[in-house]
């Protein structure tokens, strides 16, 4: 989950149109409880939920303005540390509402009260900024979240908005943005963040590697006498660790280990006991030991990388998405060609857009909200999308509220976990 983000523990909404009541529950971190499942015929105010839901959860005078539409009486979000966020109407299901946050159960509440008529004019948001009630609210709700990702319906004209440097600078709210070539922007936003994963991983590896320091240090100070064939066994038995743990980072480029096997058929090329084998070992050994500090280092990355690729890779037949340090995300054909994200079927744009924001979210949003994901999906990819978009999320225990009508993709979630709503009497 996003560095200072609080987990959602509740989300209750009544008057959704005026006549239905959702309560959502999500008790634990674990991956059973990270992801909740809407369903209820259509007319029921499921994608009006979902919508309120995204709103009250960004400070900005647009989100605010877009709830004045949105028809709903009441909303309470709670969170895990007992703080919540409030929607509320006294007279009607739309136009006029109270927004109210509260840090924790005995802490001050910061509440703005919102008109239609606030709106007025070009020079709104100016007004809006000078207001200490919308300032002290506004800042409240940005420390308690920094919002959730939005996908609709109209999911291949957004993606994420990965400029946005704070809730108060934000122009557009929803945290999606419409613009052209959606998947490709998608995939280049990925790609940064792999990428960047993976340089962090060896700056905080080469910041206490000291390797030439420490054959240094080594040779200089020697060591205890150590038998041939002993320095023999302890380098092969340390190269094979390397090898086998190195492996599955050099698929994405993240390191190489062609010189540890160089290095391993010279070994094996000399006698059991030849002589220069113990200096051998004393040299070699803090070299190795940093590239396995190296290479635990950068198994976080790997780990996203992998789970990423093999997600995508899961779902796609006849081509396949490759990541490399060297060149980044590429789509390619079974023939080798390389593939524009626009050229795939509407299906397979649809499935790469889903993983890439559950991925994303990991470091950006806490909570994923999915109008139904089903869209132009075949009813296996339906079957097996919500346990890929776990898989994809967990590193950051990102929460899903999704909104479905597909028998298909409710099967991937327990039936007592399914919501429904209620009509209120």
């Amino acid at each position: 989950m996003p560095q200072g983000a609080r987990r959602i523990q509740s989300i209750d909404a009544e008057g959704v149109l005026g006549e239905f009541a959702y309560s959502v529950r999500f008790p634990s971190p674990r991956d059973e409880d990270r992801m909740r499942l809407i369903y209820a015929p259509n007319g029921r105010g499921k994608t009006n939920f979902l919508r309120a839901v995204n709103a009250a959860l960004v400070a900005t005078p647009e989100s605010l303005q877009a709830l004045i539409e949105i028809p709903i009486a009441r909303l309470r979000i709670g969170f895990q540390d007992g703080g919540s966020i409030a929607i509320e109407r006294r007279k009607s299901v739309v136009g006029s509402f109270e927004a109210t946050a509260t840090e924790s159960e005995d802490a001050e509440s910061k509440t703005v009260s919102v008109d239609p008529s606030d709106f007025a004019g070009r020079l709104y948001r100016r007004v809006w900024d000078e207001r200490e009630d919308y300032s002290g609210f506004s800042s409240l709700v940005s420390k308690m979240t920094p919002g959730a990702v939005f996908i609709g319906d109209d999911r291949l004209a957004t993606t994420v908005d990965d400029t946005r440097d704070s809730a108060r600078d934000a122009h557009v709210f929803a945290g999606v943005r419409k613009r052209p070539g959606t998947v490709t922007r998608l995939l280049d936003t990925v790609e940064r963040l792999l990428t960047q994963s993976a340089f962090a991983s060896l700056s905080r590896e080469s910041a206490h590697s000291g390797i030439y320091g420490q054959i240094t240090r080594t040779t200089l100070e020697g060591s205890a006498r150590i038998a041939a064939t002993t320095a023999r066994n302890n380098l092969e038995r340390q190269i094979e660790r390397l090898v086998r743990d190195g492996t599955p980072l050099e698929r994405y480029e993240l390191i190489s280990m062609r010189q540890v096997r160089d290095i391993s058929n010279q070994i094996g090329s000399v006698r059991a006991n030849d002589s220069k084998l113990p200096a051998l070992h004393r040299i070699l050994t803090p070299y190795f030991d940093s590239l396995e500090q190296q290479i635990e280092s950068l198994g976080p990355a790997q780990e996203l990388i992998d789970t990423y690729v093999t997600s995508v890779n899961k779902f796609l037949d006849r081509k396949s998405l490759v990541f490399t340090a060297s060149r980044g995300i590429r789509l390619v054909g079974r023939d080798g060609s390389h593939l524009q994200p626009e050229s795939l079927s509407s299906g397979e744009r649809h499935l790469i857009l889903l993983l890439s924001q559950a991925i994303l979210a990991t470091a950006e949003r806490p909570l994923v909200i999915i109008d139904e994901p089903e869209l132009s999906l075949g009813i296996e990819w339906q079957r097996d999308l919500l346990p890929e978009l776990l898989r994809c999320s967990q590193s950051g225990c990102v929460q899903f509220l999704i909104a479905s009508h597909s028998v298909q993709v409710m099967s991937a979630v327990d039936r007592a976990e399914i919501v429904r709503p209620l009509e209120l009497s």
